[in-house]
This record gives C-alpha cells, sequence and structure tokens, in this order.
C-alpha cells in the first residue's frame, strides 16, 4: 500500500479555555472522493492528517517516508505547510509534495524557484485533479489539467480544471469516515466542523479570491445529505461553520436547514455556537430566519451580517463591490432593531480609493443606516492570489507590512509565525493619516461601538445634531483630558510598531493578550479593565453640560448608563430603571418621547463568566453586539405634556 498523508492544520479556536480545533474538511472532501474509486482504495492508505501545528520536525520525520504529502494551504498555515514541505524533501527527495489551496501563487512564474521542493501545485477546485494525481503516481501529469509542475524550476503550466458538475458526486467525508478515526483518538478536543451546502460565490470583489477560486456560478449539495451531515455533526461537533459565501441566498432551502441546525442542537445539546456568512443581497426573509435562531435556538450566538466594506460609492466601484441600495439597508436595519436582532457589519480600511475623510464618512453611513454596535473594524489585507494584489496594488500606491498577528488566534504557537500582508498606506490615505485614523477608531469603537455613548448619540442625532458632529467634538474634548491624551498616545505608538515591524509588544489587558487585529478595543479595555467607566461618564457629562445643556440631560445620560454592562453588575442584573420619557420607543419605533416608562436591562450572557471572558467577549461576542443591556419595556403611561 502507498501511503498518502494530507497536512491541513490550523491553530486553537476561540477563547483559550476551549480546547477548539478546526477537523480538516477540505483535506476531508478530496479524500472521500478520490477513496470512493475501488481502485485508489485498494491501493492507498491514509496514512496521516495533519489538523493543528504540530512541531515540525517530529512531523516531518513521521511523514517522510510516505510517498504523497498533500498541503492544503491557506493564510493561516502557509509558512507552517511550506516550511514543512521543504523538511520532508530534505529527508526524502521522492516524496511528491502537492500544494494546493487559495495561498500558493499560482500566477508566479517564479513559483518553483522561490519554493524548489515543491513538486507540483493544484489550482482551483482540487477534488477531480488530485484524484488524478494518485491515479498516476510516478507517470506522466501532464495531461493532467488543472496543475503546475515543476520543470527544474520551471512552471508548466496543464491548463484549467473542469469543476464539478454535481457536488453530491463528492461522498461526504463525515459519512465516508474520513475523520471517525481523528475524533476517537482525541476525546478531549472540542472539535470544529464545517458545512458546505452550496460552492460558488457569484461576485468578483477585488480584494477577495473566493469568487475567482470558484469559478462564480453556485451549485447546490443535495439537501437530503446537508441536513444528514447537520446530525453528524450536532452529535459530534461543539462548533460549526457554515462556509457557504452567501447562506440565505436560497432562502426557502436555507430555512429548512436552519430548522435541522435547531433540532440537532436541541437533540444532541452539543453544537453550542456556529458562524455563517449570510447573503450580501439581504432579504426581508432573512431577518426571520435570524430572528427564528434568537428565539428558538439554545446556543445562538449571533445576530444578522449585513456587509458593507465601504459605503463610499467610488471605492466600491474600485473593489468592483456593490452593496443593498441605501433604502434597502436603512429596511434591514430597522428591521433587525424592532426584532431585537444583533446586526453585524464590516468596514475594511485601506481599500484603494479610500481617504481618511471617506473612511469617517462610512462610519457615518452605517450609524445613519440603523447599525451601531456591530460594526466590526478591518484592515485590508493582500491575499496572495486576489485583484487587489495582482493589478490594483501599484495604481493605487498600496504600501504594505507583512504582520505577524492579524487574524484571531492565528498568533505565534512558539515555533513558527504566520504573516499576512496588511495595507498601511496608499495615494489617498497615506501613512500618516493611516496612523490618525487607526487610533481614531480605537475612539469611536469603545464609545459608539462598545456602547458608551451611544445612546446618547443616536438620541442627539435623532433631534438634529449629526453624529459626525457629535463625535468630532466629543474626540476633541477627550484629547484634552490627561488620561486620555496618554491611552491615545500609547495607541498610536502600537500601531506604529505593528505597521512598522509587524508585532505589538503589549502587556496583556486583564489577562487579554492585545494583538495587532485587535488594537481597536483596547481603550475598552483600558477603560474597563481600570475601572475606568464612572470616570468616562463623569468627563462624557461635564463635555454634553457644556455642549448640549438639554433639559432631558439627566435622564438621557441615567438611561445611557444603564445600558452599560459593567462586570462587577452582572450578577446584579436585571436592573429596572423608571424615566419620564421613552427613549427607547422614541429610536426604535418613532413614538412620542414624553411618555413616562419602565425598562428593564438585563443580559443574555452567562452572568457567572470570568473576567478574562468578559473582555475578551468585546471581540469574541462582537456578532452578537456584546457589551450593552438588552433593554425591554415593562410599564409605559400614555403620552403626557412635560414642562
Amino acid at each position: 500500500m502507498r501511503k498518502l498523508s494530507f497536512v491541513n492544520p490550523n491553530f486553537q479556536q476561540g477563547p483559550k479555555e476551549l480546547n477548539a480545533y478546526y477537523l480538516p474538511y477540505s483535506a476531508g472532501v478530496l479524500l472521500s472522493y478520490a477513496f470512493k474509486d475501488p481502485e485508489i482504495r485498494s491501493s492507498w492508505e491514509i496514512a496521516d492528517l495533519i489538523w493543528r501545528r504540530d512541531p515540525i520536525e517530529e512531523t516531518a520525520r513521521r511523514l517522510a517516508d510516505h510517498d504523497v504529502i498533500a498541503l492544503s494551504t491557506y493564510v493561516w498555515n502557509h509558512k507552517y505547510n511550506y516550511t514543512l514541505g521543504k523538511r520532508i524533501k530534505e529527508l526524502n527527495p521522492k516524496a511528491l509534495i502537492v500544494a494546493g489551496g487559495p495561498e500558493p501563487a499560482i500566477t508566479d512564474p517564479e513559483l518553483f524557484r522561490k519554493n524548489p521542493w515543491m513538486d507540483m501545485c493544484v489550482t482551483m477546485e482540487g477534488e477531480i485533479t488530485f484524484k488524478k494525481i494518485l491515479e498516476n503516481f510516478g507517470g506522466d501529469y501532464s495531461k493532467i489539467p488543472g496543475i503546475l509542475i515543476n520543470d527544474n524550476g520551471n512552471v508548466v503550466n496543464t491548463g484549467t480544471s473542469a469543476r464539478i458538475e454535481v457536488l453530491d458526486d463528492i461522498p461526504s467525508p463525515y459519512f465516508a469516515g474520513i475523520f471517525d478515526k481523528l475524533i476517537e483518538q482525541y476525546p478531549d478536543i472540542e472539535w470544529h466542523g464545517t458545512l458546505e451546502t452550496n460552492r460558488g460565490c457569484p461576485y468578483s470583489c477585488t480584494f477577495c479570491d473566493w469568487g475567482s477560486l470558484t469559478y462564480n456560478k453556485v451549485k447546490k449539495f443535495d439537501l437530503d445529505r446537508v441536513l444528514s451531515e447537520l446530525e453528524w455533526l450536532g452529535e459530534r461537533c461543539g462548533y460549526l461553520t457554515v462556509t457557504d459565501a452567501n447562506f440565505g441566498m436560497f432562502v426557502e432551502r436555507d430555512d429548512v436547514i436552519i430548522d435541522k441546525l435547531i433540532a440537532v442542537q436541541r437533540k444532541w445539546m452539543k453544537l453550542k455556537n456556529f458562524s455563517i456568512t449570510w447573503a450580501k443581497n439581504q432579504k426581508n426573509e432573512v431577518v426571520n430566519i435570524v430572528t427564528k435562531l434568537i428565539k428558538e435556538s439554545p446556543f445562538y450566538g449571533a445576530g444578522l451580517t449585513v456587509s458593507v466594506q465601504s459605503m463610499d460609492t467610488n471605492v466600491l466601484e474600485i473593489i468592483k463591490r456593490k452593496n443593498l441600495q441605501q433604502h434597502k439597508i436603512d429596511e434591514i436595519f430597522s428591521l433587525c432593531a424592532k426584532k431585537n436582532v444583533p446586526v453585524y457589519s464590516e468596514l475594511i480600511l485601506g481599500l484603494p480609493g479610500d481617504s481618511e475623510k471617506t473612511w469617517k464618512e462610512s462610519v457615518w453611513a452605517v450609524f445613519r443606516s440603523g447599525n451601531h454596535y456591530g460594526v466590526n473594524i478591518l484592515h485590508a489585507a493582500l491575499l496572495e492570489n486576489a485583484e487587489m494584489n495582482l493589478q490594483q496594488r501599484a495604481a493605487y500606491q498600496m504600501e504594505s507590512v507583512s504582520v505577524y498577528d492579524y487574524m484571531s488566534g492565528t498568533y505565534s504557537d512558539g515555533e513558527l509565525d504566520e504573516t499576512v500582508e496588511i495595507v498601511i498606506g496608499t495615494k489617498d490615505l497615506p501613512k500618516d493619516a493611516m496612523l490618525r485614523t487607526m487610533v481614531w477608531n480605537s475612539f469611536i469603537q469603545a464609545f459608539h461601538i462598545n456602547g458608551l455613548t451611544t445612546y446618547i448619540a443616536r438620541y442627539l442625532h435623532a433631534t438634529g445634531t449629526d453624529y459626525s458632529v457629535f463625535y468630532d467634538k466629543l474626540y476633541a474634548h477627550l484629547n484634552s483630558e490627561a488620561w486620555f491624551q496618554k491611552e491615545f498616545s500609547d495607541t498610536k505608538g502600537y500601531y506604529e510598531e505593528w505597521t512598522k515591524n509587524g508585532y505589538v509588544h503589549h502587556a496583556p489587558i486583564g489577562r487579554v493578550e492585545v494583538r495587532g487585529w485587535n488594537l481597536h478595543n483596547r481603550l475598552t479595555w483600558r477603560i474597563y479593565n481600570e475601572g475606568k467607566v464612572p470616570y468616562v461618564f463623569e468627563v462624557v457629562q461635564k463635555f454634553l453640560e457644556k455642549e448640549f445643556p438639554l433639559a432631558i440631560l439627566p435622564q438621557l445620560i441615567d438611561f445611557q448608563r444603564s445600558s452599560v454592562i459593567e462586570y462587577e453588575n452582572l450578577t446584579s442584573l436585571p436592573l429596572v430603571r423608571s424615566f419620564d420619557y421613552d427613549f427607547l420607543g422614541f429610536l426604535h419605533e418613532g413614538s412620542p418621547l414624553n411618555a413616562r416608562v419602565s425598562y428593564s436591562f438585563d443580559t443574555t450572557e452567562n452572568k457567572a463568566m470570568s473576567f478574562q471572558m468578559f473582555l475578551e467577549n468585546f471581540w469574541f461576542g462582537r456578532k452578537r453586539n456584546f457589551g450593552r443591556a438588552r433593554i425591554n419595556t415593562l410599564e409605559k403611561i400614555a403620552s403626557r405634556s412635560v414642562a
């Protein structure tokens, strides 16, 4: 029997107190497709599956005598895979090393001169191509479409492979038993499963390589298969990622899938969390699906993702992205607010054509549309095979640096650091302006997105003071306060270090590791860890009394303060407060402000969580809008005249 090993490792997922790792799904689908062939089953043995970042030397020696080593290579394991592949080739020059996945530089004519240990590279979908490589082992690979062959450092391109027409030709790796041995061997692991209900993306965003790698056309797996896989995953996995690029695109079908997901959660009580990339072209029916999840799932910990990336029409045109029309975004956000559905949107800093002014305008536009708490700030990454990297970086003078801690969980494992190339300056957003914007982001993250002044800003906006005016004045005021001056200065220093050297040397805050990917939460963590929430409200109150001396100000501040959850008050919730003004109804429903009302301020979070988990959740709980109370109206007296 010939020996085959697949390398598809990932980092530990989520908070460190959870021992969670991904099952190597990419390896699983390629192996299940190949091993459905009786001849391959009779002549090949799956000798090893590498699913985590085990020590390289030890792993290389374990795999060195195998005939084929396949490297499923992504941005989170690129350096690990390449270092491992090189070492295996040193130990056994006869081993056939095959790279694949979205990360190998398939357009680079120097690919094999830079990586002479690599024998071939699979491009695009890999199932058909990889099976043919095994069938032709030791023979002529040049007749197999879909690979790049190393011919003494020269690239031999065999052309484009056919895409699988019927996805169900790929046996489920779960039912094929690919992972059975793994799960049995490691009962202490909280496995993170993958569900692929369809494949493909109809969009061509230049910052992404998803559409290009899957030929754009969306193909679906059989619904009964998907439901059966959900049963398998629900029994064995604590976490799940739905890998569809646009879940909710097929509303009726996806509604059935969600029903099954809820059912297996209830049946096995094991699948505690899952992530979904929701459809970019949102329908109101998708809000209904998410509402069902919130009401019926025993563990659902997120809301609805409404992708934007930017709100500037010029930037969107450059990156070949088209958001929902503004009125539709407003409608979706408003519907979510009325149904108490958390909303999550991402804005990417450093996109071509964006400037300091247009970046802030995008932030204001998202707030004006009705998303306040679920806004995540990302840095533009230059993915190897994305159009933004290959064609746009020169035209827009995009400066970049390789950073070691861009993605959550992918910082050093003690042996080898992975890197991601992020944009640190463009012709429209030079490096100094980028740094100013990064520091400003930490301010807007703490005060609006993480909820310290959100309701105050929303009330002022509803009564004629735009978000931009309020926050420009507040930011200027905070910069006159010594404590905030130092915090902003320190944050800038850490960003300077990150954008120069690719890493941050920062002491933990409340045992939370501070990295480049979460630096915009630094101010939030400092405020909560240092017990500065009362001080923040003292500063805010003085600012408001000077700039916005409203008659209702004391109660507005009290309402805002009541909505902010502090760790030491978690176990005291719910908090019941009465007001002479219906702030919630006024902001969410447009109902009269002048009504006496009682609210309950509570949380659906674990009130017994550790302080470290509390701080970490400002990042890990961002999709469920962590950090603010859930407010419910207990009693409301009819509108009246208020002096």
